[in-house]
């Protein structure tokens, strides 16, 4: 009998669970829980791409044309005359450069004598005439004399450069034509490096006072020649009796009274 009653039992109890509504069957059972995406930390979400704005380009406006100003001497100064400019230029040859004459003569007429000394003398004329007196007093001995003075655009004193550069275009075109005349002889000879390195030597000599004295020429509205241009300006003015100048600069302004009386300062301006 127990066999049986436990037969039964299960039997009635598979037949309860089968009546049972659907509904109530799936309340029972455990829900299932879909798991959430897992993001890879080694590759991150990618940023959307902002759209740049293009900047509209700069229209760039046209650059002005610039316009020459002719240069012109400062107000308050007037241009050298004529006379002048051939006494300052005569009595500063004379100096720098006029102890150059006694030698050559003693040399051709075959003397024997030692020049050393009058070489020595003649460097010191030199750098007193266009080094040490143009900085001191921004004159050189023929400003001195023809009473005249540089000047630049700012109504100052160019600096010594300028005046030392100004009075060796004497030098320039001595040597220049020395080396030109030596090169020629030479080729007359053969042709060598030597008498080629003397060409290249007297043109390089030549050419700065040659472009100097054309300048001259062409730009008389300005009256500036090369040096006159690379110094920004320089102009060769008219000056009075200076009130300061004592000891032998004094002596050097009564030359100027000489020169003067002498009709060497002409007091028609210079046109040219």
């Amino acid at each position: 009998m127990g066999l049986l009653e436990k037969a039964g039992k299960i039997q009635s109890d598979s037949d309860s669970g089968a009546n049972k509504p659907i509904d109530e069957i799936a309340m029972r059972a455990p829900a299932v829980v879909e798991p959430e995406p897992v993001l890879n930390p080694g590759s991150p979400a990618k940023k959307a791409r902002k759209r740049k704005t293009k900047t509209p380009k700069k229209t760039r406006e046209p650059r002005a044309k610039r316009v020459r100003v002719v240069k012109e001497i400062p107000s308050g100064f007037e241009h050298a005359t004529k006379g002048q400019k051939y006494t300052r230029r005569f009595v500063d040859l004379a100096v720098t450069f006029g102890w150059t004459i006694p030698i050559i003569g003693f040399t051709a007429w075959g003397s024997n004598f030692n020049p050393t000394i009058y070489f020595l003398l003649g460097l010191a004329l030199i750098i007193g005439n266009l080094g040490i007196l143009p900085t001191q007093t921004g004159r050189s001995m023929g400003n001195w004399v023809s009473r005249t003075r540089y000047v630049n655009a700012r109504g100052e004193d160019p600096s010594g450069t300028y005046v030392l550069l100004k009075g060796l275009t004497t030098v320039f075109v001595l040597f220049g034509a020395w080396a030109l005349a030596a090169s020629l002889g030479s080729m007359s000879l053969g042709e060598s490096t030597l008498s080629k390195i003397f060409h290249i030597f007297g043109i390089l000599m030549i050419l700065p006072p040659l472009i100097d004295y054309i300048m001259y020429k062409l730009r008389k509205d300005s009256k500036l020649g090369l040096w006159d241009t690379l110094f920004g300006g320089v102009w060769i003015v008219r000056t009075n009796k200076s009130a300061e100048a004592k000891g032998w600069l004094k002596r050097l302004e009564s030359l100027g009274d000489f020169a003067e009386s002498k009709g060497l300062l002409s007091e028609k301006e210079d046109s040219d």
